[in-house]
């Protein structure tokens, strides 16, 4: 049974914010109110007060408590019908090669897990090499993830492109660019120039990586000498040296989505396109072309459908972010 609708709702009324509610559920603002617009309209009743601080009325806390118990029950049902056909149950070798799949393969699993009750996915991951190595050994079906190094085939399907931004704190930007700051930050919401960004000491990825190489191409052809105070390719510690003032950093799209969503309301970090570099990283999935069992095919179609709308809601988000930032 079908109770997206349902689960959507208990999320939203849980989170009394539709922004953090889409967000945790990878989806758009625009697709979570439309949900809760059908069921409103399919029972006849409002659930949450409109206008000021998102609030349950009377009826949404009726519904609430009705789509817990509903939610359960499904619950309940599922794992008695899994348990019975334990043994007619069928495994998927899927492959992961960066952990931007990670982004993803909840929202995918979810979707995945409606159409195919009986499949389990079993992820592999690992570095392109060897993820690649088990491909061609047809130790798995289909694989994902981001990469420069696909090498172009029918069977690779690029689902987009990676996007950079540049991340520094208020405080640094304040001691930077002094009274020139907040001119600085209503200036660039649209995008950052790596020479922009330079004004800043700066972390960057290690001298191996392929970004690193865009970023010296970039730093020669504008005649830069950058302040590089650290190298790393940990989004972790980058965040972290950003959000405590130490440098900027660049980071992409999904990995900077993922920690600003969990952060508090106001961090002090403030983030700018990087409209520069169109020629980077593509996420990818590859699989045959022939031969394809319906599970994976499946599988694909749960693939493309979450990544595109997860990305829309990404770029959403951090446009909204850019374009309402101030110091």
């Amino acid at each position: 049974m079908n109770h997206t609708g349902l689960y959507y709702f208990t999320v939203a009324a849980e989170e009394l914010n539709i922004t953090r509610a889409a967000a945790k559920l990878f989806i758009s603002q625009q697709s979570l109110s439309e949900h809760i617009r059908k069921l409103e309209k399919q029972y006849d009743a409002v659930f949450f007060t409109r206008g000021g601080r998102l609030a349950l009325t009377s009826q949404g806390e009726r519904m609430l408590r009705y789509a817990r118990e509903v939610l359960e029950a499904d619950r309940d049902l599922y794992v008695t019908l899994r348990d019975a056909g334990q043994a007619n149950r069928v495994r998927l070798r899927v492959g992961a090669t960066s952990n931007r799949a990670g982004v993803f393969f909840p929202a995918i699993l979810r979707e995945y897990r409606k159409r195919c009750p009986n499949v389990v996915p079993s992820i592999l991951s690992g570095n392109y090499e060897y993820i690649e190595q088990q491909y061609q050994l047809e130790h798995i079906e289909l694989y994902s993830g981001m990469s420069v190094n696909i090498r172009t085939r029918a069977s690779a399907d690029v689902l987009y492109r990676d996007a950079l931004y540049f991340i520094v704190s208020r405080a640094r930007a304040a001691a930077t660019l002094g009274d020139g700051a907040a001119d600085f930050v209503r200036a660039h919401a649209g995008g950052i120039t790596v020479a922009d960004a330079c004004r800043f000491p700066i972390a960057l990825p290690p001298t191996t990586s392929t970004l690193r190489l865009s970023f010296e191409r970039s730093f020669s052809k504008n005649g830069l000498l950058p302040d590089a105070v650290v190298e790393t390719s940990d989004h972790d510690i980058l965040y972290e040296l950003c959000r405590s003032g130490e440098c900027g950093c660049f980071a992409s799209r999904e990995l900077l989505y993922g920690k600003l969503v969990h952060a508090a309301p106001d961090d002090g970090v403030l983030l700018f396109p990087v409209p520069e570099f169109n020629e980077l990283s593509g996420f990818c999935l590859v699989y045959r072309r022939e031969g394809l069992s319906p599970e994976a095919e499946a599988f694909i179609d749960c693939t493309r459908a979450v990544v595109a709308d997860t990305i829309q809601t990404i770029d959403a988000y951090l446009a909204a972010r850019c374009e309402t930032q101030h110091m």
